[in-house]
């Protein structure tokens, strides 16, 4: 197996930990939990939202996601398959967290919003 960079697990993790995002900006993003990352990325992008410059995630990551989204930062590389999302809208940005759902696709967990 290759070498799992440790700043982007500690980066997602943290993320999971810290219990920010989801419900209170869902309208304004669009976003509902459960929804299936290909559907989520594309309501973002109409919105004005773009995967955020220089991403580069590992080969790994892209097997773990199961996608060839632009947007993707990294995958937990856990075995319970969360991966981040990162997108920006001028000085926005926005973080989106997936798990695994049906047919192992990722579906939306959670999300936070910086500038």
């Amino acid at each position: 197996m290759a070498a799992v960079p440790c700043a982007s697990r500690l980066l997602i993790l943290l993320t999971l930990l810290s219990g920010i995002g989801g419900a209170s900006a869902s309208q304004e993003l669009g976003l509902i939990p459960q929804q299936p990352i290909e559907q989520a990325d594309s309501s973002l992008q109409r919105n004005g939202w773009t995967p955020l410059h220089g991403l580069a995630p590992e080969p790994m990551d892209r097997q773990l996601a199961g996608n060839r989204l632009k947007s993707l930062s990294a995958c937990s590389g856990t075995g319970q398959g969360f991966c981040r999302y990162d997108y920006q809208r001028g000085a926005e940005t926005l973080a989106v967290i997936t798990v695994p759902g049906p047919a192992a696709q990722g579906v939306v967990l959670q999300w936070f919003q910086g500038r």
